[in-house]
């Protein structure tokens, strides 16, 4: 049997008693009657082990019930709570004196303090009022978290709104002028178009810094563990920089200082991150000479180590100290002079930390710039190999225009602009088309396809729709018996994200703003697999 001296206390605000008798449950009962305390008294361990499970304030038990199976059935029910929970347990000590093992096992419960009998009336009720005070704050630090993480979600889900509102206008920007390209042919136009073309790249550049860092700010920000070749991350980052870098009229020299592993298991597009802040930054601040990359394999540490040197304006002690720190540039006079948002290398420095790096700088102004970084290689037994400059200067990745894709695709989006966009990429590759406008739409045109034997091979699926998303539709898919490769198009590159587009059914994902060469080059590897 239970009762309660104060029926409309809270869990929380109660002290849950299982007395040694009924004559000092009577006596419990009186005492903390007249102190304002409310109590309820269980008669049995299990009774008490339910209310510690709906979140009850205090505990209290006469030793005589903690011995055996009992006091272990408590210890899991105390264990099971949550992180922010801690619940105070008062033991009542006997007559009787009890061992030192006795004691160290009730110790070992965790927020425990044993009371001696006979009770101390005014020690006793002082005891459990200071308790339930740092029960009520317990609860309050639960509420602080729960609102927080609230927040967190509100913010998260924000960051996801607002990467899909700015890439994918940005996807129709860049590819639309790609569009024009191959239809214009006065040069001057052309010049304009690749204005546009290259401020949106900037612009893009821009806006995906500040969401990586609020990512970063919000510990949504994931890497990747996969295998990959880091050699094949440096020959595209060095095709990528070597135009900005001739542009600029200096030189861009990639050096392997030793042997390095063929592969190694780590997130390969946070190492290229890296990389394009690093020398991006080398390219920006040197009016003339070189940015000179170096690559070095340190066995006995198994992580690469890259050291990326420039020829240019170097920087100051002072600058160094703010350096890392998001939106801080060198002083006004650079900020002015070469632009930029100052969040490059505060999110390079989050990312090598992510990667079980570290990042260090030296500088002499007027002279050069040195930041060197190192990742871990994540294995033990990695297969070294010499690479040479010559082969991976000759080595070429097979371009857009020569992806020929001689099969049926369905595109799945709710922007008409960007249906039409990406219908012209795949149809000038061979390829035929249909679309539909939403995630219902494409579910009942497949279904119908699929009684005509019309199915597509594959189905490019945005995830942001208004009425069905692409991560449902995707799931009705499977269930429905779809067994062609399906890509996800998403505006939200977080790593969470990614993983969610793959448990719903989809076989890889594409970022917005759509590449045509790495759109391209994606359908045609997933159609030769599947």
């Amino acid at each position: 049997m239970t009762h309660c001296n104060d029926e409309e206390a809270t869990e929380s605000d109660r002290v849950v008693i299982l007395p040694p008798t009924q004559q000092d449950a009577v006596m419990c009962h009186r005492i903390l009657h007249e102190a304002g305390v409310s109590a309820e008294f269980v008669s049995s361990m299990p009774q008490l082990i339910q209310r510690i499970r709906r979140g009850t304030g205090v505990v209290l038990i006469a030793k005589e019930f903690l011995s055996g199976e009992s006091l272990e059935h408590l210890r899991l029910a105390l264990q099971a709570q949550p992180s922010w929970s801690d619940v105070p347990v008062v033991i009542l000590l006997g007559q009787q004196e009890s061992s030192a093992g006795q004691i160290a096992d009730w110790l070992s419960l965790g927020h425990v303090t044993l009371l001696e009998r006979p009770l101390r009336i005014a020690l006793f009720v002082s005891l459990l009022k200071a308790k339930l005070r740092d029960r009520k704050r317990q609860y309050e630090v639960r509420d602080l978290l729960r609102r927080a993480e609230r927040a967190n979600e509100s913010k998260s889900a924000f960051l996801a709104n607002m990467s899909h509102e700015i890439r994918t206008p940005m996807t129709a920007i860049l590819g639309y002028a790609d569009l024009m390209e191959g239809l214009i042919q006065d040069e001057e136009a052309l010049n304009h178009l690749k204005t546009i073309r290259r401020n949106g790249v900037f612009l893009l550049g821009i806006i995906n810094d500040i969401l990586d860092l609020s990512k970063i700010e919000a510990g949504k920000l994931d890497v990747a563990s996969e295998l990959f070749s880091p050699t094949d991350v440096l020959e595209d980052v060095h095709s990528i920089m070597l135009v900005r870098a001739c542009e600029r009229g200096i030189n861009l020299e990639l050096d392997y200082e030793n042997k390095i592993p063929k592969t190694i298991r780590s997130d390969p597009r946070r190492l290229k991150q890296i990389l394009v802040n690093l020398i991006g930054n080398g390219i920006k601040f040197t009016p003339s000479g070189e940015v000179r990359v170096t690559i070095r394999y340190q066995p006995g540490q198994n992580t690469l180590r890259f050291r990326i040197r420039d020829t240019g304006i170097g920087i100051s002690d002072e600058q160094k100290e703010r350096l890392f720190k998001p939106f801080s540039q060198g002083n006004e006079r650079v900020n002015r002079q070469y632009g930029g948002t100052g969040l490059g290398l505060a999110i390079s420095r989050r990312l090598v930390m992510m990667l079980d790096g570290e990042i260090e700088v030296s500088s002499v102004e007027g002279k050069f710039s040195e930041f060197t970084f190192s990742i871990a290689t994540g294995k033990d037994d990695v297969d070294l190999f010499d690479p040479s400059r010559k082969d991976l200067q000759t080595s070429s990745i097979k371009q857009s225009d020569e992806v020929q894709l001689h099969d049926h695709i369905l595109i799945v989006d709710d922007r008409r602009d960007i249906r039409f966009l990406t219908k012209r990429f795949l149809t000038g590759a061979g390829a035929t088309v249909d679309e539909a406008e939403d995630g219902q739409v494409a579910v009942d045109w497949i279904r119908q396809a699929m009684v005509d034997g019309n199915e597509p091979r594959l189905i490019l699926l945005d995830m942001q729709m208004p009425q069905l998303d692409g991560y449902e539709a995707a799931k009705m898919l499977r269930r429905m018996g779809y067994a062609g490769a399906i890509i996800a198009l998403t505006a939200d590159a977080m790593q969470g994200d990614m993983n969610r587009c793959i448990e719903a059914g989809c076989n890889d994902y594409l970022p917005k703003p759509i590449d045509k060469m790495t759109m391209l080059e994606k359908i045609a590897k997933m159609l030769a697999t599947s």
